[in-house]
């Protein structure tokens, strides 16, 4: 049995996928196993990348990545965009958005509270920067958030 399936637009003979996030999804890939079953999304414009779903229950994780070029640390923050958070609370509600660091992976599970945190503007686009403190660590916790949240 396959670990995966595309969802491909027949019109289309082109899949769209960064490289990172094909990095990224052979490693969810590897770790998760045949229990699951990964989707990639196929507008470059949607709010999140991947679909995890449970072969089991056939409950949902949509996750949303981002490739960084510095170390974790570098930074006291990170950005999202507003827009996306906005997406998360009317489609999207079971959402984890990750960042892979060159050291690290970070993530944050959605919740609806990250909408009143105070928006700033950057480069015309209204984001919302969050603190390093307020992302977990690690992709072994990554996994771990994902499979209790597919339970």
């Amino acid at each position: 049995m396959d670990k995966f399936v595309d969802v491909k637009d027949t019109s289309k003979t082109i899949e769209i996928i960064l490289p990172s996030e094909e990095q990224f999804k052979i490693k969810l890939m590897n770790t998760l196993g045949d229990s699951y079953f990964i989707v990639k999304s196929q507008d470059k414009y949607l709010s999140i990348d991947f679909c995890i779903i449970n072969r089991k229950n056939l409950k949902v994780v949509y996750l949303e990545h981002k490739q960084r070029k510095c170390n974790s640390n570098t930074y006291p923050s990170t950005i999202i965009n507003y827009c996306k958070l906005e997406s998360f609370s009317r489609n999207y509600k079971n959402a984890i958005m990750v960042w892979s660091y060159n050291n690290d992976d970070k993530f944050l599970v959605y919740s609806k509270d990250l909408l009143d945190l105070p928006q700033k503007d950057c480069k015309n686009q209204s984001v919302v920067y969050l603190k390093n403190d307020m992302l977990k660590n690690g992709f072994d916790n990554l996994i771990s958030t994902i499979k209790h949240k597919l339970k």
